[in-house]
């Protein structure tokens, strides 16, 4: 049986970088929504995982760190604008490493959001449900651990100086 033939005037398939935006954003939001549905039911009362950090059932109508807790509508309309904005650049994304940090604030926003939307006390105005509480620190969610890391992704990728995204020319 005679070799494949290989012909190398073949270009390899195009660069997907969009494609770990687009997983691990939708990853977070499952697993994000989940834990929420789940802290919901179960967290009735605190409990203690280690010293200082407890899961504990709380409600955040601010931003982060339950600052800006009057300004859920406002807040809501930014989550809005930066999650249409991460999907507008999405397969523009010049680097799977680019696409990975995007992907991670982008799913961490729609998870916090889907908590705005739907939760009481109404559409825009409902309150992010927290559930890890570090006595000297915050209270927080994984959407929150997903947004904290994709902005430390991103600051360390655009320190390196990677490229973010590609010429609108240049689509994979």
């Amino acid at each position: 049986m005679p070799p494949p033939v290989v012909d190398a005037d073949v270009p390899d398939p195009p660069s997907r970088p969009w494609k770990p935006l687009a997983v691990a954003g939708a990853v977070v939001i499952v697993v994000d929504q989940a834990a929420k549905a789940i802290a919901l039911r179960a967290l009735d009362e605190p409990v203690t995982i280690l010293p200082g950090v407890a899961l504990r059932l709380s409600f955040n109508t601010g931003a982060a760190f339950s600052t800006g807790t009057t300004l859920t509508p406002l807040i809501t309309v930014v989550a809005v604008i930066a999650v249409l904005g991460i999907a507008g650049v999405a397969r523009r994304v010049a680097t799977s490493g680019w696409g990975l940090a995007l992907g991670l604030i982008g799913g961490g926003a729609a998870g916090n959001l889907a908590d705005r939307l739907l939760r009481p006390p109404g559409v825009g105005r409902g309150a992010v449900v927290d559930y890890i509480d570090v006595s000297w620190f915050a209270a927080f969610n994984l959407a929150d651990v997903a947004i904290t890391a994709g902005a430390l992704l991103a600051v360390v990728l655009a320190v390196r100086g990677v490229p973010t995204l590609q010429a609108r020319s240049a689509r994979g």
